[in-house]
C-alpha cells in the first residue's frame, strides 16, 4: 500500500511538471540569485530530515515545534480500551499521552555539493494511566534529547539549477538524552517516556529531489541504526522511514505541500531490569515494534525581499491513515509541526 501511494504521489507530481509552464520571470538557472532570493525556491516540506541543502557559504538557523497526540490503544490494527487492557491482567493501562519537541537547528554549506547540519532537541512528554482502583498518576518527563549531526552530499544533479537531484545523507546521534527518567515515586518510567536512546546511532539515507517552474516533488528513505547497548542493558529497535511529497509554487512567497510518511520500528533488544513486563504493556521490550503511515498537508510562507528577507514560516499537520502496533500500546491520533528558519551568508 505504501509503495503504491508513494508512486501515485510522485507520478501525479511528474505528470503536472511535464505540463507546459507559463512564461515566468524567474530564471531557469539560479546562479544569478543571492542566497536570500533562493529561499523561495525551497522544494521540501518541513520534517523531511536532511532533505534541504544550501549553496556555498549559506547558513541557516531555525526552530521547530512538534506536537503528537495519542488517546487510544492499539493491538495490531484493532483498538483496545484501557479497561480491556486491565482485563488482560495488567496492573496499569494508558489512557492518553502527548509528546512535544522544541528543536533548534543550524546548517552550513562549505561547498555547493556539501551541507552540514546539527539539531538540538528539547522534549516534553506526558502520560496518563488507569489502574483497577481508578485513574493513576500522571507521568512527566522533560529535558534535552539526543543531539543529531548530518552531512548532506549532492551526488547527482546540479545544485544550482532546476531539475532532478540525488542527495546522500550520512548522520549520527549522540546519547545526550536521559534514559533514567522516573516518576515522583522514584519508579522508572516507560521506554517511550525516556528522552534518549542511550546509544550512539547512525542515520543513513538517500533523498531524491525534482523541481520544475511551478512544482517540486521528492522521496526519501532514511534509517536509524542503533549501536551497542545502553547503561540500562537494552538497545532500542532500529527505525525505518520512507517519505514521498509534492509541493506547489503558487506564488514566490507561498507554496502548499502534501506528503506521505511511513515509519517502522523494531522491538527493543535486551530489557531494562527495573521494568516488569507483566505489569504494564509499555514495559514489555518484546511489544514495542510497529509501523505507521501518515498523510500530512503543509503551508509554506517565504519572504523573498524587504527587511525580513530570508525568513521562512511553515506549518504541517496530519493524521495516521494506517497503524499496526505490537501491543496493546498507545497509538497516534494526530500530529503537527510549526517551524521558522532564516537563511543568510
Amino acid at each position: 500500500m505504501l509503495l503504491t501511494s508513494a508512486l501515485c504521489v510522485l507520478g501525479w507530481s511528474r505528470a503536472l511538471a511535464d505540463q507546459p509552464a507559463p512564461a515566468a520571470e524567474k530564471p531557469r538557472d539560479l546562479t544569478g540569485l543571492s542566497l536570500e532570493e533562493l529561499l523561495h525556491e525551497e522544494i521540501t516540506p518541513i520534517n523531511v530530515l536532511g532533505s534541504h541543502t544550501h549553496l556555498k557559504g549559506g547558513i541557516m538557523v531555525g526552530y521547530r515545534y512538534m506536537y503528537m497526540d495519542m488517546s487510544h490503544n492499539l493491538d495490531g490494527t484493532h483498538e483496545v480500551s484501557p479497561q480491556e487492557v486491565l482485563n488482560r491482567g495488567y496492573a496499569v493501562a494508558h489512557t492518553s499521552m502527548s509528546m512535544e519537541m522544541h528543536m533548534a537547528e543550524v546548517m552550513y554549506a562549505p561547498s555547493d555539493r556539501l551541507t552540514l547540519m546539527a539539531m538540538v532537541p528539547y522534549l516534553e512528554n506526558e502520560m496518563h494511566h488507569l489502574t483497577p482502583a481508578g485513574p493513576g498518576v500522571t507521568a512527566h518527563s522533560s529535558g534535552l534529547g539526543d543531539v543529531s549531526f548530518m552531512a548532506l552530499l549532492n551526488v547527482i544533479g546540479d545544485p544550482r539549477a532546476k531539475g532532478q537531484r540525488v542527495v546522500l545523507n550520512a548522520g549520527f546521534t549522540a546519547p545526550t538524552g536521559s534514559i533514567d527518567e522516573k516518576m515522583m515515586t522514584g519508579a522508572q518510567l516507560e521506554y517511550s517516556m525516556q528522552l534518549g536512546s542511550g546509544t550512539w546511532d547512525l542515520l543513513p539515507g538517500l533523498t531524491y529531489l525534482g523541481e520544475s517552474e511551478m512544482l517540486a516533488w521528492g522521496a526519501q528513505v532514511i534509517g536509524t541504526v542503533r549501536l551497542g547497548r545502553n547503561d540500562r542493558d537494552y538497545r532500542l529497535g532500529d527505525r525505518y522511514r520512507l517519505s514521498a511529497w509534492t509541493q506547489f509554487k503558487v506564488v514566490d512567497w507561498f507554496g502548499p505541500s502534501a506528503r506521505l510518511d511511513w515509519h517502522a520500528w523494531d522491538d527493543i533488544h535486551g530489557a531494562d531490569p527495573s521494568l516488569n513486563p507483566l505489569r504494564n504493556p509499555a514495559f514489555d521490550a518484546r511489544k514495542q515494534s510497529g509501523e505507521r503511515l501518515d498523510f500530512l498537508a503543509g503551508l509554506n510562507f517565504y519572504i523573498p525581499k524587504g527587511m525580513l528577507k530570508g525568513n521562512r514560516f511553515s506549518i504541517e499537520g496530519g493524521i495516521p491513515i494506517y497503524q499496526n502496533l505490537a501491543g496493546p500500546n498507545m497509538a497516534v491520533d494526530w500530529l503537527i509541526t510549526v517551524a521558522w528558519s532564516y537563511t543568510f551568508r
